[in-house]
């Protein structure tokens, strides 16, 4: 049997309704969906079609985000954090495992000694 077929505004409201059924089939021909209409339909075991995509920021809410300021960044209440790939030997892998070390605070610790030990070097070296 054939699935019915139905637009993507008509799933959304039966979505609404709690009336959708995986027995539909949706006609994405010519759609352009919502970015929030497309988490809707992606909750609901929905994939849209990235390209189907339209997103527009005026439409979202930013008034319960609190700017940031440069106090925030200075007192540390706010911090820049870096991601980076860093490819470690097994040797030391089973190590970090085996000690349960947080490689996250070790490398930021790692990375501030060294970075006080270069400056304490410059300092102190004759020129």
């Amino acid at each position: 049997m054939d699935k019915l077929k139905i637009s993507v505004k008509e799933a959304i409201e039966l979505i609404k309704n709690n009336k959708f059924s995986t027995d539909i089939e949706i006609d994405f021909t010519n759609a352009k969906i919502d970015a929030f209409d497309t988490v809707l339909l992606g909750k609901n075991g929905i994939d849209v079609p990235e390209e189907l995509i339209k997103y527009d920021d005026t439409k979202i809410d930013y008034s319960d985000i609190a700017a940031i300021t440069d106090e925030d960044i200075t007192s540390g209440k706010i911090k820049w954090t870096v991601n980076a790939e860093i490819p470690l030997e097994k040797e030391i892998t089973d190590w970090i495992e085996k000690e349960n070390i947080n490689l996250n605070e070790f490398t930021a610790k790692l990375i501030r000694n060294f970075y006080e030990g270069i400056k304490s070097l410059l300092k102190n070296a004759a020129l």
